[in-house]
């Protein structure tokens, strides 16, 4: 009993010396960075690294979505051409990444995209939310393409994603924002409920998770579209730029245009493939019985090593060496099994706490050790 309680101290002090570690990080300046990079650290982005560096040539094609690249068109005219050509491919749904604001010298132009937008009942277009009040109201200015200047005269959804206040990582989609005191449906769901042809998911003010698992999107350029009809037929089509350095947003996959992170927004809801986090408690629980695990089973290796006979032996198994090399076989074997529970199950194991404090457990054991002898030697003195 005793033994198993010296454990669960050293296990305890194991996070103590995490958390003491963290709070440092965040307190003092020049380790601002640090603190930032920790913050942003979510382990599905080393589990979403492995997938892109193993499969890197043999990655999952998407069978749902094709994206239309327009980075080398620069007049509405040439816009609502491709449009026109993606039309006439037959896909199911249209889903346009771009806001025409106010109309240009080019009237032409202005009438040809308002003519495609205005007669077609699968395009969805984008608008943007801006100027956040409250709770209650949401955003209270809303940005829209110039023919969209009725409610209902188009199919819209915003494309503003959530991010922490301080974080740029894209890691969740929105399901619905709040604007002008009404909730409103994203971009996102607008287009996957279009092509689902019914509602996959509730206009809610919810978040989803995107799944991040390696895919690769289909590219068409404009002059191509006609060579492909294949991957457009029947398929929801993206239509927008995948060149523009100001729409690249920082993702578990690295740098992504904002285009293809509409796909993985959309093909997660489509499929129902969202990541699904772990309970904080639950994995507060599991973290700290994972840990106290580890520092049971290298306790039981330690007091079998230092029963053998043999001094050779007994010093190879108890060298700190060893003890790293045993570790380190360890934490693999349980970042594998959360990899697979990532992978199989889409099941995301926050191990971020667990494996620093295992990091920790050797340290945290001298010190107890270092205490209980100073206790003693206290207690021999009087």
């Amino acid at each position: 009993m005793k033994a198993f309680v010296r454990h669960i101290i050293i296990t305890i002090l194991a996070f103590v010396l995490v958390a003491t570690f963290a709070l440092i990080a965040y307190n003092i300046p020049f380790m601002g960075p640090i603190a930032e990079a920790i913050k942003e650290f979510e382990m599905t982005d080393v589990y979403c690294q492995i997938l892109q560096d193993t499969n890197e040539d043999d990655e999952e094609v998407s069978d749902i979505i094709t994206i239309v690249d327009m980075s080398d068109l620069y007049n509405r005219r040439d816009l609502a051409k491709a449009l026109q050509d993606i039309e006439a491919q037959k896909p199911r749904v249209i889903g346009v990444d771009v806001v025409f604001e106010g109309l240009k010298e080019d009237s032409i132009g202005d009438e040809m995209l308002a003519e495609v937008a205005l007669s077609s009942d699968y395009i969805v277009f984008s608008y943007k939310l801006l100027d956040y009040v409250n709770d209650s109201v949401g955003h209270e200015t809303t940005v829209h393409s110039f023919f969209a200047n009725e409610e209902g005269a188009v199919n819209e959804g915003f494309t503003n994603m959530p991010r922490n206040l301080y974080g740029g990582i894209k890691r969740k989609l929105s399901l619905g924002e709040r604007a002008e005191g009404k909730v409103v449906p994203s971009f996102i769901t607008m287009t996957a409920n279009m092509y689902a042809g019914k509602e996959t998911d509730a206009v809610t003010q919810s978040q989803v998770n995107i799944n991040f698992i390696p895919r690769r999107y289909r590219v068409v350029q404009p002059d191509s579209i006609a060579l492909h009809p294949e991957w457009i037929k029947d398929k929801l089509v993206l239509f927008g730029a995948m060149k523009d350095e100001y729409d690249m947003h920082y993702t578990p996959l690295g740098k992504m245009a904002g285009t293809e992170l509409l796909a993985y927004s959309i093909e997660t809801l489509l499929k129902k493939s969202e990541i699904k986090e772990v309970n904080g408690w639950v994995m507060a629980v599991i973290t700290f019985l994972l840990v106290l695990l580890t520092q049971v089973v290298f306790g039981v290796y330690m007091e079998f090593a230092k029963k053998r006979k043999n001094r050779v032996l007994r010093f190879l198994m108890s060298a700190s060496f060893m003890r790293g090399y045993l570790m380190f076989f360890w934490i693999a074997v349980w970042m594998w099994i959360a990899f697979i529970l990532f992978y199989q199950f889409d099941i995301s194991l926050n191990m971020g706490w667990a494996l620093s404090a295992m990091a920790f457990l050797v340290l945290a054991q001298s010190i107890y050790d270092e205490f209980i002898v100073a206790l003693k030697d206290k207690k021999d003195g009087q």
